[in-house]
């Protein structure tokens, strides 16, 4: 182990908003060095770095303008994440929405059947039809949903956007195929 009072290592110099860069830019060698007790076979030593250094590196010009430099980047890619968000909402909020209609109940079954109700991934199970089966059927084979839905960035960044587009679709829906509007009675809402 070693002594977290006179040592900074990799993972703490990263929590005082260090990077890899910097720590190459700015401490080429480390003051120690110890085996990897998780890796000690194949892993690489780990690195230590003593903390009266690094606070007379971290009080330096050429140091502070690294900073500051970073600082900016990371806001202006904040920013940049916050703008697109709010486009690709925007997108999903003015998108044209198609929807095929004039499909009857027995046409939707087969496609249903035949898609496994646009379930394309993965082991679809038991194939079971229901009002939910023909509405995801719809939503994946008679509307651009699916075209729709490659724009929107998965994870958080596209959650608001991915909502926007599913609750126009399912109100698309609902207006052109309303007999498989709501849930089915042993469908828990």
């Amino acid at each position: 182990m070693y002594d977290r009072e006179k040592l900074y290592s990799v993972s703490d110099l990263k929590e005082r908003g260090w990077t890899e860069t910097a720590i190459k830019r700015f401490l080429p060698a480390p003051d120690d060095t110890r085996p990897n007790p998780h890796y000690s076979r194949a892993g690489a030593p780990m690195k230590f770095w003593l903390k009266s250094r690094i606070h007379r590196i971290e009080k330096t010009k050429r140091f502070l303008a690294w900073q500051a430099k970073t600082e900016k980047r990371k806001a202006a890619a904040r920013s940049a994440v916050t703008t697109r968000i709010s486009r690709m909402q925007e997108s999903m909020e003015t998108s044209e929405l198609i929807i095929q209609r004039g499909w009857t109940d027995e046409q939707i079954y087969a496609l249903a059947v035949r898609t496994h109700g646009g379930n394309y991934a993965g082991d679809p199970g038991e194939f079971r039809w229901s009002k939910r089966t023909a509405r995801n059927c719809i939503r994946h084979n008679l509307t651009n949903y699916e075209q729709l839905w490659r724009r929107i960035n998965r994870g958080q960044t596209g959650e608001q956007a991915y909502q926007i587009l599913r609750e126009r679709m399912d109100k698309l829906i609902d207006e052109a195929y309303p007999q498989f509007m709501g849930a089915d009675e042993d469908e828990s809402v």
